[in-house]
């Protein structure tokens, strides 16, 4: 039977198809047709206003914005539009600090060479999508679906001037034999080996490669460097001076504003950005929603930003993390400044993956004692000024780029005029104060005094950038007294100069580093001071075994060196072990964890927000149960509360995550992760022997191997793994083709928490997955020796006598030689919270496994019985919730 098929007309020509997949190509291969379908696209816009026009309402803007301050030594905004190209770079003489200082930066002493051309070829491509929606990115909508977004009020935020038909582009070309897929694999697992180059080359002279395409790895290095990869390297000489000569420093930069264009324009990214700001509720109606703060495009910060770039801006949220790291894992004093940056646009669960490349290494800075300043103050301002004199060198080209804006190819193919502004700043205390120009022990986000830091009541201003930069002018013009009262350091600071920036808002929360390795710290010294080392351990030990806990054989007693592994898993069981003990130590403990769990949560809402101010005032309620002048590990006095910078850093967490969303986005750990790839296995690359320009080839190499990697991936030729469709767990479960329920929800005043609002509880309803049976032929002899099931035949035969309408005579026979299949594991797979549905399922493992034993006769596994609450199928349970529900 023939099917009626209606005609698709070309709108822009006479020609007519017969499916729509037709019309695309058709357009596609019409350069008449594609032309007048990309102008067509450009007229949506709106007039652009001139650059000149810009240029002077955001210079008008910004002199409106200093208001007292005018520092002589501020360079002016580069207008020409060579510094404005796409291969910007310094002028040939800049002094990045004032003469006082006595560290200079020369540019220009060696630069590594550029990525080459690459030829484009056009193509057609028969499944080209519809173009991108104007206005709003397209996908601008909440990271899940019960959120509820809204827009921000002017259309056009974030709004493109005009598109780029890069759906229907062809890939870039690469002329090598490195693009063949199979050459590829082998030759990047080659490269990527930690061994020698001299063992790499003993693989060119096998037989099976002895007539490869190259002799040996110099050749392949060559055919590597010649591909495309990311921003280039350059070096520029730090001068010191001191009283014992001049020092000359290296520092190994690359362009931070192209580092940005990577990230912007990566395609691979395109499903998790947003261009534009947004708020996110927890429901449409004005009278009962609630604001939920998750992605920085969700935050204060990003709202306020876009109101001052001006109409037809994009905003691109520049987040950077500093942090000395030794080079090597083992023994050595080499140390490495890395400064990594990433962009807001990109979602943080990206941003989080180190395999996702969200983060892009833009410098090393130099590290040194800087031997030849013999006067100790002097060489420790020196130092001071060393790390922002070379932070100002590498973000130079973003004055002017955040102020007037880079236009700049999106991921969606559209050309937006974006602000690159500095927005957050990962890093820990003592970074923090380096970067704020501090003294150690003063808070870099606040003026507070040092012996009012414990006091909760107490609210003081922000750090001011006038203020602070007001101060060092006093103290240039020989005024020291403003930065002894305020706890200034006289450094001249990176970001004095730096378009729409407050640091003190830039300073993010440091979840590893102020809670794990901070606060609950200090809990478990004092509660083990209280109970007693010996009562703690003993508790510890005592815990039972579960899946996903950590058990604790010895205690805590024998670990001499803690990480934060082992103070999550610790946090994990804490509160159990502290039960019947001193109630307020057990209130004051379970309110900061409480804290710690609500400050991980992906998503925040104005409740969870004001319940972490509940539980800051709770702790600060009953810190004193652990002041004991008597107990060497307990405080003499609740003065000495002043003294924790860390607790008095929790009191700025709601502030913090109302300006740039949750803080499990600027986690230091996921920074501190990046040192492994681009510190420590570089350095292990070298041959340490001025190491760093050897680590800034190996980079570059790593980078056009990703590139070529995902060219690879993007034409099909290769299978990317991170990108595999899988089902979806809250709707279907792989192992056994159950539907998963959603649980069962009740409502009743015992749910209700402390501060007595009505909430609902829901209990979980898992769907049960069990796999292939670990023994196939196990008897009942064996249940009985080796797991313990003594009683197994004769209860059996009680559960099939009182459970079947047979006569007794006719059941199957049960004796100790009688085998059944034996599982020791199975899964209970939930559906996500309602109450928190960005977090991803969980599944519980269920395990029945006897202990093993090796020739010995001594243990080499114990055994696991876990116990669970079994519900048999038929009761309703709605009415039934807490410890009063019948399993």
């Amino acid at each position: 039977m023939s099917r009626s098929t209606l005609a698709i007309q070309c709108p822009y020509c006479p020609k007519t198809c017969i499916l729509r997949a037709g019309l695309v190509r058709h357009i596609s291969q019409s350069p008449l047709c594609a032309a007048k379908r990309l102008e067509a696209l450009n007229k949506l816009t709106l007039a652009k206003p001139s650059r000149h026009q810009r240029r002077t309402a955001l210079l008008n803007r910004r002199q409106r914005s200093k208001s007292r301050r005018a520092t002589p030594e501020s360079p002016e905004i580069v207008t020409s539009e060579d510094a404005r190209s796409k291969d910007f770079s310094p002028p040939a003489e800049q002094t990045c600090t004032p003469k006082h200082t006595g560290v200079t930066v020369i540019p220009g002493a060696s630069e590594m060479p550029r990525s080459p051309s690459v030829t484009i070829e056009e193509v057609p491509d028969e499944d080209m999508p519809n173009p991108p929606q104007w206005g709003p990115h397209p996908y601008a909508n909440p990271t899940r679906r019960t959120l509820f977004a809204e827009p921000y009020p002017d259309p056009t935020a974030g709004r493109a001037f005009r598109f780029h038909p890069i759906d229907k582009q062809a890939p870039l070309i690469y002329n090598t034999k490195l693009a063949d897929p199979d050459v590829f694999l082998e030759a990047e697992w080659l490269a990527n080996l930690q061994i020698s180059i001299e063992d790499k080359d003993k693989y060119f002279n096998l037989p099976r490669t002895g007539n490869w395409y190259w002799k040996n790895m110099d050749q392949l290095n060559e055919e590597v460097d010649s591909l495309p990869h990311g921003p280039s390297w350059s070096r520029r000489t730090v001068i010191v001076e001191g009283d014992q000569g001049v020092e000359a420093l290296d520092l190994w930069s690359r362009d931070p504003v192209e580092a940005v264009k990577c990230l912007i324009r990566n395609r691979r990214f395109l499903h998790h950005m947003r261009f534009a700001p947004e708020m996110h509720w927890t429901s449409d109606d004005p009278e009962t929603r609630k604001r939920v703060f998750d992605e920085v495009w969700a935050s204060d910060w990003w709202q306020r930003m876009q109101g001052l770039v001006g109409e037809d801006g994009t905003i691109a949220p520049i987040i950077l993390s500093t942090d000395q790291t030794l080079m090597t894992r083992f023994s050595g004093s080499k140390k490495a400044w890395p400064v990594y940056i990433s962009i807001g646009n990109i979602g943080k669960d990206i941003r989080r993956k180190p395999s996702e490349r969200a983060w892009v290494l833009i410098g090393y800075i130099p590290v040194s004692q800087l031997s030849n300043i013999s006067h100790e103050e002097r060489r420790r301002e020196h130092r001071w000024q060393l790390f922002h004199t070379c932070m100002k060198a590498i973000l130079e080209p973003i004055k002017e780029a955040g102020l007037l804006g880079e236009e700049m190819l999106c991921a969606d193919g559209g050309v937006r005029r974006v602000h690159p502004i500095l927005a957050a700043y990962i890093a820990d205390y003592e970074e923090q104060v380096r970067v704020a120009c501090v003294r150690d022990g003063q808070c870099p986000v606040c003026w507070v005094p040092n012996d009012k830091r414990a006091d909760i009541l107490c609210e003081y201003n922000l750090r001011g950038r006038h203020q602070t930069l007001d101060a060092l002018d006093d103290y240039w013009e020989g005024n020291s007294t403003a930065i002894d009262i305020l706890g200034i350091r006289p450094t001249d600071p990176f970001w004095a100069d730096l378009p729409f920036v407050e640091i003190s808002n830039c300073i993010t929360p440091d979840l590893l580093h102020q809670l794990h390795k901070g606060m609950f710290d200090y809990i478990i010294k004092w509660c083990r001071a209280i109970l007693g080392e010996k009562e703690v351990d003993c508790r510890i030990q005592g815990m039972p075994r579960f899946q996903q806990l950590r058990h604790f054989d010895r205690g805590i007693s024998p670990l001499t060196q803690w990480t934060g592994t082992e103070t999550k898993a610790l946090a994990s069981v804490f509160l159990p072990v502290l039960s019947g003990s001193d109630g307020e130590a057990v209130t004051a403990a379970r309110s900061m964890l409480n804290f710690m769990y609500r400050a991980h949560k992906p998503e925040l809402s104005e409740d969870d927000l004001d319940a972490m101010e509940c539980d800051l005032e709770i702790f600060h309620g009953v810190k004193h149960v652990f002041v004991d002048p008597g107990n060497k590990n307990l405080l003499p006095n609740e003065d000495r509360f002043n003294s924790i910078i860390k607790l008095h850093m929790l009191t700025h967490y709601i502030h913090a995550i109302r300006e740039l969303g949750a803080p499990d986005g600027f986690n230091s750990e996921a920074t501190e992760r990046l040192h492994i790839d681009y510190v420590k296995l570089a350095w292990r690359a070298s041959n340490h022997v001025n190491p760093t320009e050897q680590m800034a080839t190996y980079l570059q190499r790593k980078e056009a191997w990703a590139l070529l990697r995902a060219h690879l991936h993007n034409t099909g030729q290769l299978q990317d793994e991170r990108c595999n469709p899988v089902a979806d767990t809250e709707d279907m479960n792989e192992d056994n083709g159950e539907e998963i329920d959603g649980g069962i929800e009740v409502n009743g005043d015992e749910a209700a928490g402390e501060r007595g609002e009505e909430q609902r509880v829901w209990y979980p309803e898992p769907s049960l997955s069990i796999k292939r049976p670990a023994w196939t032929k196990r008897s009942c002899a064996d249940l009985a020796e080796h797991h313990g099931a003594t009683d197994f035949v004769s209860i059996t035969r009680s559960f099939l006598t009182n459970h079947t309408s047979a006569p007794k005579g006719t059941l199957f026979p049960l004796t100790e030689h009688t085998r059944f299949k034996v599982w020791t594991r199975c899964q209970l797979i939930h559906k996500r919270l309602p109450f928190l549905p960005s977090m991803k399922p969980h599944t519980d493992s269920i395990r029945a496994l006897p202990p093993t034993f090796d020739h010995a006769g001594r243990e080499k596994r114990a055994g696991v019985f876990d116990v669970v609450l079994y519900s048999p199928p038929g009761k309703d349970l709605s009415d039934l919730h807490g410890v009063h529900r019948e399993y």
